[in-house]
């Protein structure tokens, strides 16, 4: 059930970004380093985002969740995504996004 609703939530981030004119590229990329939720373009910029649900805030809001350990991991993800794709980790134009979903409000934070 948890991964049907963090599947939902993806899809709910997919479509607010979508319809704030990003375009979608992938989707659930893995690697043996970690996963990336999104990867977007917006413009010229490749968007990394990292989806976050709560259905309450009995445990925080759904940005809280966005720790140092799970950027620091998503990093790493990313630079293993701009190898295989063979894009230059220093040279490429890049952000990393969050989409914090509580309940039924959505909130996009840019470049954390």
């Amino acid at each position: 059930m948890a991964s049907l609703i963090g599947h939902d939530a993806e899809q709910v981030a997919k479509q607010y970004l979508l319809d704030h004119s990003l375009l979608f590229l992938e989707q659930n990329y893995k690697a043996k380093v970690g996963e990336i939720d999104l990867i977007m373009l917006d413009q010229q910029q490749l968007v990394f985002v990292e989806v976050k649900f709560r259905s309450t805030d009995g445990h925080g809001c759904a940005a809280e969740h966005f720790t140092f350990k799970k950027r620091k991991r998503l990093e790493r993800t990313i630079n293993y995504y701009l190898l295989q794709k063979k894009l230059n980790t220093h040279h490429t134009n890049l952000r990393i996004d969050v989409v914090a979903i509580d309940g039924e409000q959505v909130n996009w934070i840019k470049n954390v």
